[in-house]
């Protein structure tokens, strides 16, 4: 049995994983789109040589540009704004069990927008997904569940996640004409001015060259490691075994993230944060299977 495809997920999950914790180290002395701008900045130089050749093919495909802007606008450009924002707000482990569960309303979203058949199964999964990610922004307090307290990073975390859901979906039918790596690479560059422009007009932009050797450090780890290393062993073990299994290690994130997070900044495991985990990853992979 060819072992290498397994190694090459288990370190890209590590990978990301442990970027909950970069991301949070660097967020908490930089602005989230400037963090944004140079992690993505070192990103497409990371993964431009590997995707510069089908790019160049398709610069004349004017139409396919179009989609791919509002793919970069959506599940890059948005997605992270909120993604980092709530993140500076929370606490890495439950942060990335809440991300986890885009999977399921991914499948619920396809079913609406893309007239897909969705089961009773995936349904379930679905109301899972969804509830362990209430426990754990909640941390299994009943009324804040009812009264909707998620805090300002809960709902910032939600709303990433929706964002990413519908890039997902929208990526379907431009990902069957263009690579993976290449749509992912495209819309790191479309985002990468908007990134710029905003942060600037913000005036984080300055500020955000005066910090630390630490976050530099974290925005490094996350241009190289989780967006540069970590997306090619994914498409390198997506094509030795199929989307479906090496889509598994995805579930995997969550404990490193909770590891790496406990170990450099001390994040306790409650039995809400476990519970809800449990939810997450079982509705994820019920709306995964199911047909």
């Amino acid at each position: 049995m060819n072992r290498y495809p397994y190694v090459f997920l288990t370190i890209m999950s590590i990978v990301w994983g442990c970027n909950f914790v970069a991301a949070k180290t660097t967020l908490a002395e930089m602005a989230p789109l400037p963090a944004a701008f140079w992690r993505y900045l070192i990103a497409v130089a990371a993964l431009g040589p590997f995707a510069a050749k089908e790019l160049l093919s398709i610069l004349r495909e004017r139409r396919q540009w179009r989609n791919l802007f509002i793919l970069g606008f959506i599940g890059i450009f948005l997605y992270h704004w909120l993604f980092f924002a709530g993140l500076k707000l929370s606490e890495p482990g439950a942060a990335s069990i809440v991300i986890t569960s885009n999977p399921a309303l991914t499948a619920l979203l396809s079913a609406l927008l893309l007239g897909e058949k969705l089961s009773w199964r995936r349904w379930l999964g679905f109301a899972l997904a969804a509830f362990g990610a209430l426990v754990v922004l909640s941390n299994g307090d009943v009324m804040r569940i009812l009264t909707l307290d998620f805090g300002d990073g809960g709902f910032l975390l939600i709303g990433a996640v929706v964002l990413w859901s519908l890039y997902a979906v929208l990526g379907k039918r431009v990902m069957e004409t263009i690579s993976p790596l290449a749509a992912t690479t495209a819309g790191f560059i479309v985002a990468l001015p908007m990134f710029l422009i905003v942060s600037a007009l913000e005036g984080t932009l300055g500020p955000s060259l005066d910090v630390s050797t630490d976050a530099w450090l974290g925005v490094v780890y996350m241009g190289i490691g989780a967006s540069g290393v970590a997306f090619l062993l994914f498409f390198k073990g997506v094509a030795l075994l199929g989307a479906a299994r090496a889509s598994i290690f995805i579930y995997l994130i969550p404990l490193f993230a909770f590891i790496s997070s406990w170990l450099m900044l001390g994040e306790s495991l409650t039995a809400a944060k476990l519970a809800g985990a449990a939810f997450v990853i079982s509705g994820v992979t019920l709306t995964s299977k199911a047909k």
